[in-house]
């Protein structure tokens, strides 16, 4: 029973490091368009940089509590938060044009099952919760 309450709050935890990284996000984005006037796009990838550095720390520390140094993760954290970009726009694009509907509505669903796939892929991939733990035993 604690394995499984483990788990749940493992995940729960993510959530709310997730919740936590985007509201940076969009608090640093607004800050940098409307208030330094920056472009769009500079304000998105400093806050993206900013916002997902924070997000690795606290997936990494508080979140897997891994092992594994910075080296041997944040390369392969990066290249997951640059490969789901570009997935979530490929299939955000091609879902809308077969479905016609408008793109967020999409979007949602579509980024609700990333979130899902980059929680198990960060578990066992990046961090390498799972192993560790079996490892411990």
């Amino acid at each position: 029973m604690k394995k499984v309450m483990n788990k749940y709050y493992m995940f729960l935890k993510y959530i709310l490091v997730a919740g936590l990284s985007f509201f940076i996000d969009i608090t640093i984005f607004t800050i940098l368009n409307t208030l330094f006037s920056l472009k769009i796009v500079f304000s998105t990838i400093i806050a993206r940089i900013i916002s997902s550095f924070i997000n690795y720390l606290l997936n990494k520390e508080k979140v897997f509590k891994s092992d594994e140094s910075v080296s041997n993760t944040i390369i392969k954290y990066y290249i997951l938060v640059v490969i789901q970009m570009f997935v979530s726009a490929l299939l955000v694009t091609n879902f809308q044009k077969i479905f016609k509907i408008n793109a967020t509505f999409i979007k949602i669903p579509v980024e609700f099952f990333l979130f899902v796939c980059n929680y198990l892929i960060q578990k066992i991939l990046i961090f390498k919760r799972g192993q560790n733990e079996n490892n411990k035993k």
